[in-house]
């Protein structure tokens, strides 16, 4: 996949993922600061995976480092949204 393509992938993965954190806003208000941690887990995942391609072109090393830090955000993104489907259960 060439880069622009990938780059392209990213800022529409973030149009989504900053959607999903507006469309979802309402549910989450009323039950407090935690259950906003897969909202910054997905957007720092989509948004250091942008900087990897952007920084990338630059300095590789850079790059690399920050799609790490992605991989890490996502799979942080995916624990966060099972625990809080196991708390929203519990809850209601």
């Amino acid at each position: 996949m060439s880069t622009t393509r990938k780059m392209l992938l990213a800022l529409l993965a973030l149009i989504v993922s900053i959607v999903y954190i507006v469309v979802t806003f309402r549910f989450r208000k009323e039950l407090g600061w935690w259950a906003y941690i897969d909202c910054f887990a997905l957007f720092m995942t989509v948004f250091t995976w942008l900087m990897s391609l952007l920084i990338g072109k630059m300095i590789p090393s850079s790059g690399k480092l920050l799609a790490k830090i992605a991989l890490v955000f996502g799979i942080l993104f995916i624990i966060s949204l099972i625990g809080e489907y196991i708390a929203y259960t519990a809850f209601f």
